[in-house]
């Protein structure tokens, strides 16, 4: 399957009937990009543009990845769903994003990423199952053997540091986003080197 094959097979979906499924906002970033960025579902100014990830969450998630030398035009952005599902923006549902999931591991498997940076609990829940929660897991990996990327990483949205009701709150939870990313940049460049180190002993 090609890029266009993923557009022409899902342009046209129309499962999920209470979503706004006229406009369908596929992923966008470097096609070679060994990190991948997923969060929950386009909202109005992702629509207006096509673009995933550009509104004030996405702006804010931009100064967090920039913060760990993470450029996004090296990276790929996609979400769970491809549809709005409402003028608020709503959660999806665990239909809607059920029924998005072939597609987003589809596109998956066109990047063939090292690395999934789930962004928020839509994302986790459509990768990983409904079992998880993003309050536990957020900031540790997890694996999926069979499937397009191996290590999968959670991460609060940045919706939830937008929403803090005080300063003090809003660096509480900024607290909490700089240590999982941390976290994050700092495992990939040591699995970086472990995979480097395995390629020279099988030479």
């Amino acid at each position: 399957m090609t890029y266009e094959d993923l557009r022409v097979k899902y342009q046209g979906c129309s499962k999920c009937t209470k979503c706004q499924n006229s406009v369908k906002v596929f992923g966008v970033g470097n096609p070679s990009a060994k990190i991948v960025v997923v969060g929950e579902g386009p909202g109005k100014d992702e629509v207006a543009n096509l673009t995933p990830f550009i509104g004030a969450a996405g702006k804010l998630l931009d100064k967090i990845l920039a913060a760990i030398d993470l450029k996004r035009e090296d990276l790929y952005f996609t979400n769970s769903i491809l549809c709005r599902t409402d003028d608020k923006n709503r959660t999806p549902t665990k239909t809607e994003y059920g029924n998005c999931r072939e597609r987003l591991f589809e596109e998956l498997s066109l990047i063939k990423p090292h690395y999934t940076l789930l962004v928020g609990s839509t994302a986790l829940k459509t990768v990983m199952g409904d079992s998880y929660t993003i309050m536990k897991s957020h900031g540790q990996w997890y694996t999926l053997l069979s499937d397009p990327c191996y290590f999968y990483f959670p991460i609060l949205h940045p919706a939830w540091i937008l929403h803090s009701g005080t300063e003090s709150e809003t660096r509480a939870k900024k607290k909490v986003m700089w240590k999982d990313v941390k976290k994050f940049k700092e495992d990939i460049e040591t699995l970086k080197e472990v995979f480097s180190n395995t390629k020279e002993e099988t030479k």
